[in-house]
């Protein structure tokens, strides 16, 4: 397996599992990264692997909703609601706890913290749950059916013991 191709092209599909295995590589890497980070002292090297993981999760992401015959652009769109549901809720979060505020602006903030909370539900069942499309779509070939091969030519002479041998060896036809 090509793992270049498989995890940083945007073209193809990706099935279910292998999208799940990807996507918990990158979220273990994140959390050893968050817990120590070995990279303090080298600023510029723990950019340049957080770059790959965005990469990588786009390309995959991209990949997972091709399988669900869905324009991968839409992996952008998936990636800036995490992203501002973790700004968002940093806020939501802030402001709740130490800052005096009306009634009316608090309903603001529950109530989009309930949509933000609505649309991850959405995008989570949409790329974990939901089978992709049956055989090839617009994508490509359905990953998770194998590849048609090329039909197994049967060996003129069959192995083992050959033919001629087995007749004269037996009793005489009649």
């Amino acid at each position: 397996m090509d793992y270049a191709r498989y995890l940083f092209s945007f073209n193809g599909r990706i099935n279910r599992a292998r999208y799940l295995a990807v996507q918990v590589a990158l979220l273990s890497v994140w959390f050893l990264l968050w817990v120590k980070s070995p990279f303090q002292q080298w600023e510029i090297l723990g950019w340049v692997i957080v770059v790959t993981m965005v990469w990588i999760n786009l390309a995959t992401t991209a990949r997972r909703l091709h399988d669900r015959n869905r324009s991968g652009w839409w992996a952008v769109a998936v990636v800036v609601v995490n992203r501002l549901s973790y700004l968002y809720y940093g806020l939501f979060f802030g402001l709740s706890f130490g800052v005096d505020i009306s009634i009316a602006e608090e309903l603001l903030l529950v109530m989009g913290a309930v949509g933000l909370s609505v649309l991850q539900t959405w995008i989570v069942i949409e790329l974990f749950f939901v089978i992709g499309t049956d055989g090839a779509n617009r994508f490509g070939p359905d990953p998770t059916r194998p590849v048609a091969r090329s039909p197994i030519v049967p060996h003129p002479e069959p192995f083992g013991i050959p033919e001629f041998l087995l007749h004269r060896a037996g009793p005489r036809p009649t």
